[in-house]
């Protein structure tokens, strides 16, 4: 079979959006993947839609405009794996919060497969939304939205990045991530206060009592016995929020139109 130079220009297009939706996408992104696997992976993914995928009417002619479509092809990716990873930041800024409540926001550890510190309950929610993302299939969700997204925009197709309606759906992705954060957390922050509310009762009642260091034996244990409490709401919620990553999949794709 011969392969032609559009053929070829047309492959390192899809491939460029597939690396593009692995910078940023859960699971795909992560540095406890192999880069090997990753490359094989996109390539594989690659060589599967190369003679299916919608293709545009124009493609570059020129190693400049190449370059520049290709750039956009990993930016359109870019986009797709933020949008589906922006449900995975709201889950760990709530552990961060559960952690700022319970005083354990000073027993932090350099995680090396983010290459950021972390700390103790931020990464048990993190990793808990992992594991409920695989139980339902959220990364074949994610190998299909971006298969569906050739749909929407062909291969070697100008994005429209200058949409505003592009800034107001980054700007409520924002509002959406602190909102899942703070829902997240409510129940360990309730904890914590009617602890401390209660701390407060004692130290007027008996001011012999050292609450602020009883407050630092009882808070992580009550923290942790919400967390495991609220983890029923944990698995629905996040389930609601696939739900909500595919909508606004979607919507993107329409933005950029």
């Amino acid at each position: 079979m011969i392969i032609s130079i559009g053929q070829l220009v047309v492959f390192f297009l899809i491939l460029g959006r597939i690396a593009g939706v692995f910078i940023q996408a859960p699971i795909f992104s992560s540095k406890s993947f192999p880069m090997f696997g990753k490359t094989a992976l996109a390539i594989w993914i690659s060589l599967v839609l190369w003679f299916v995928v919608p293709i545009s009417k124009t493609l570059p002619q020129s190693l400049v405009g190449l370059i520049l479509a290709v750039v956009i092809e990993v930016a359109i990716g870019f986009l797709i794996g933020f949008v589906c990873n922006i449900i995975f930041i709201g889950v760990q800024a709530a552990g961060e919060i559960m952690d700022m409540q319970m005083g354990l926001s000073v027993a932090t550890a350099l995680d090396p497969v983010f290459g950021a510190v972390i700390s103790v309950i931020g990464r048990l929610a993190f990793y808990t939304a992992i594991i409920i993302f695989i139980t339902a299939d959220g990364h074949h969700l994610i190998l299909s939205a971006f298969n569906q997204s050739f749909q929407a925009l062909p291969v070697g197709k100008m994005a429209n990045f200058a949409s505003p309606n592009l800034v107001l759906q980054l700007i409520g992705l924002g509002s959406a991530l602190w909102v899942t954060a703070i829902k997240l957390a409510a129940p360990v922050i309730l904890l914590i206060f009617i602890s401390d509310f209660t701390f407060g009762i004692v130290s007027r009642v008996a001011p012999q009592v050292n609450v602020f260091m009883l407050g630092f034996q009882v808070k992580p244990s009550l923290g942790l016995i919400g967390f495991l409490l609220s983890l029923p709401f944990l698995v629905k919620y996040i389930n609601k929020l696939i739900a909500f990553m595919l909508e606004q999949t979607v919507l993107l794709l329409n933005v950029l139109k």
